[in-house]
């Protein structure tokens, strides 16, 4: 039974649904109860599904992590473009003071603001490293609007001298550059070439002579007895050697070695080694040594000792 009672629903059991089980005497003289019928379980009407589309079901079950993502977001791009945060001081370390000006003018156009500093020191590194005279250049970030540019500059390690005069070096691997400061020394020899070679590339390796030549500075610069030495490459007179020897207080010797093509260098740089260590009352009385062949040397004795050229 239902009521309405101030406009509210109200159920109302009926009597026969709250009837109580009565007690009913056997023939045997016993009183047994019979167990109360089980209501009929209630069948829940089912909810008619609604249709939500997927994404916007998605949106909102993960509506709190996405809106800390967006402020999170929001306030790392406000400090990347913030005038605080921008690159306000680059600092240059190991360049000579020669380049500064041509570092500047290299440097200024890569490093307008707004700079994505996520690109921005790979670009700096490249353009940089694109300098024949620098062989690396490192970014390195020390605080806010601040960072650090490394560059390394090649080592001097030859000086080739062309015929129409220029100066160029070359570091220990044999690349090709042209120093900033034009007074720089060398620090194992010279390499004069008696003709122009046309291929002198800035930023190239040497090649040909040159490179055979820059192996003899090599194995000479290893010696502590050998000052100033100097390789002449020509057409016509092939790789010649010119250095001095001086050990303790001895007056030093000037001593030459020919090499002619240097086609059997490998050979060669032994007998040199074994040459130079003689002793200096015997290089005195050579003018030079021809070891372009291996294993036959020719000597040509000083004018001064009567010996026949």
């Amino acid at each position: 039974m239902r009521l309405r009672e101030r406009g509210k629903r109200v159920r109302i059991r009926s009597q026969a649904a709250s009837a109580r089980p009565v007690p009913v005497l056997e023939p045997t003289g016993r009183f047994s109860v019979s167990a109360p019928a089980r209501a009929a379980a209630r069948v829940r009407p089912k909810r008619r599904a609604r249709r939500v589309a997927p994404l916007w079901s998605w949106l909102w079950r993960n509506a709190e992590p996405l809106l800390w993502g967006a402020v999170v977001g929001a306030l790392a791009l406000s400090l990347w473009f913030s005038p605080r945060t921008q690159l306000a001081r680059l600092e240059v370390v190991g360049a000579p003071s020669e380049a500064h000006a041509e570092l500047y003018a290299l440097l200024s156009p890569r490093l307008q603001p707004p700079i994505a500093l996520r690109d921005a020191p790979r670009q700096v590194e490249r353009a940089v490293q694109s300098l024949d005279w620098v062989q690396q250049a490192r970014w390195q970030a020390t605080g806010v609007g601040q960072a650090r540019l490394i560059i390394t500059p090649r080592t001097p390690f030859a000086e080739i001298q062309t015929a129409n005069g220029v100066r160029l070096f070359a570091d220990p691997t044999g690349v090709l550059f042209r120093p900033p400061n034009r007074n720089l020394q060398p620090t194992s020899g010279v390499i004069r070439l008696a003709q122009d070679d046309s291929r002198l590339r800035l930023g190239g390796y040497i090649e040909g002579e040159m490179r055979a030549a820059l192996e003899i500075l090599h194995a000479v610069s290893r010696r502590a007895d050998v000052y100033r030495p100097r390789v002449q490459v020509s057409c016509t007179h092939g790789i010649r050697l010119f250095a001095q020897i001086q050990r303790g207080a001895e007056p030093p010797v000037a001593v030459q070695l020919r090499f002619g093509d240097a086609s059997a260098l490998e050979q060669q740089l032994p007998t040199m080694h074994r040459l130079l260590d003689l002793s200096l009352a015997d290089l005195r009385q050579w003018e030079y040594v021809d070891i372009s062949a291996p294993g036959s040397e020719a000597v040509k004795l000083r004018a001064t000792t009567g010996g026949e050229p």
